[in-house]
């Protein structure tokens, strides 16, 4: 961990300091017209997400990407392992899965098919049908007991710790469950065929209507929360598999075009990819010199393990510089040090005024800065972001009023990290 800057430790009251006119130095300017030419050069996001399925007959890994739902599978090591419940954590690093015959926790490399036991879950459970991690980091399962009823378990994917919250499907298997990033928790009945929505304070579950398939010979579904889409596997009578997308209000299956081989049965996980729109906008701002209000917006995503968040200011005075601000606090302050604008941050305010940081918003009146988690700008130095934290960001530009060189602020925009 680097020390904090000088820059770092900016107070409000100089903000405007960078508006004041000063005389060309023309190392500084091509140095910057640099940094500037390079805040143009981001990189493309790729638009898919992953898909990572478990083959229980063949004892296969299999993984592609949900735009085309074709790829290539790879042996499982070791074998002859009962796999009905796989997911990714919420940062999208890392697959688990619990064995349902050993109660055994594993990571799964989905590339080379390699497992490696981390710990074990409670003894004395009839077996584990479902897992599914939560955006806050906890992981759920499902699991039957006694007899032929589910039940609902939330807890530590890591430890192993959990804690049975209630009945899920009384005389019913519930043979996958899946939460979206809302939080929302559903579950795939292969004793009704039907998509259950499921309380995650009593566990308990409630149709929301038929699939219109068979969901007892492939038995995975999984979230990608990139476009809130719940996958699922299922089968149509033909022998073999397939992925489809289902109704999140009727519970109706939509058939994808690709199918897995005959007599696959297919476990499932979604890590999440693509390019999103992150984040709430808040806070008003004021007109600058173009009449127009700037705007912040943020794309890529918000999955901390990601580390791909991309910040951008638009609607803003051509050929102005600026820098993004960030703070985990709100706020409201007009005109901070003789700024023509409103300040929607406080707290500890972080600036991006290191290397590379520093923007102009050329002939486009735009600037963008790709953002590093692990070192999220504060007074006191870096620090990382964490899981279920909120972060809030600004940017700050030179402008002009009446002729005088100014300073301006745009919109707020709040992130919910997951």
């Amino acid at each position: 961990m680097r020390r904090a800057t000088y820059a770092d430790r900016i107070p409000v009251r100089f903000l405007d300091e960078l508006a004041r006119p000063r005389r060309p130095n023309v190392r500084t300017t091509t140095h910057l017209l640099t940094i500037a030419s390079s805040l143009y050069c981001v990189p493309p996001l790729v638009a898919q997400s992953t898909i990572v399925g478990v083959d229980l007959r063949r004892d296969q890994v299999f993984l592609s990407t949900t735009d085309s739902f074709v790829g290539d599978f790879t042996d499982l090591s070791p074998e002859s392992r009962s796999l009905f419940a796989i997911d990714f954590d919420a940062t999208g690093s890392t697959l688990y899965a619990i064995d349902a015959a050993s109660f055994e926790i594993i990571t799964i490399d989905p590339t080379t098919g390699a497992t490696t036991p981390t710990g074990t879950v409670a003894s004395g459970l009839a077996g584990v049908t479902g897992l599914t991690a939560a955006p806050d980091g906890v992981t759920w399962f499902a699991s039957g007991t006694v007899g032929p009823d589910t039940f609902l378990y939330r807890g530590d994917i890591v430890t192993g710790a959990f804690t049975q919250l209630g009945l899920l499907e009384p005389g019913g298997i519930t043979i996958d469950i899946a939460m979206n990033g809302d939080g929302k928790l559903f579950g795939l009945s292969i004793s009704s065929d039907s998509l259950l929505s499921i309380d995650t304070g009593t566990g308990a579950g409630t149709v929301l209507g038929p699939i219109g398939l068979n969901a007892n010979f492939a038995q995975g579904m999984d979230f990608d929360w990139s476009n809130d889409t719940l996958y699922a596997t299922v089968y149509t009578g033909d022998g073999t598999g397939h992925f489809c997308s289902l109704d999140l209000v009727t519970g109706a299956a939509n058939l994808l075009e690709n199918t897995f081989p005959l007599n696959a049965e297919m476990e499932m996980a979604v890590r999440r990819g693509g390019s999103d729109t992150l984040g709430a906008g808040y806070c008003t701002a004021t007109p600058n010199s173009t009449g127009a209000t700037g705007l912040i917006s943020a794309s890529g995503s918000a999955l901390v393990g990601d580390n791909l968040v991309i910040l951008t200011a638009s609607d803003l005075p051509p050929n102005s510089f600026g820098f993004f601000l960030a703070s985990q606090t709100q706020g409201f302050t007009a005109n901070p040090g003789g700024s023509s604008g409103n300040l929607c941050l406080d707290g500890e305010i972080g600036r991006y005024v290191g290397p590379g940081q520093v923007g102009n918003t050329g002939t486009a009146g735009t600037f963008s800065l790709a953002l590093d988690l692990t070192a999220m700008p504060t007074p006191t130095g870096p620090m990382n972001v964490q899981i279920g934290e909120s972060w809030s960001f600004q940017a700050w530009h030179r402008d002009l009023n009446g002729g005088t060189a100014a300073s301006n602020f745009t919109t707020g925009l709040e992130v919910q990290f997951r």
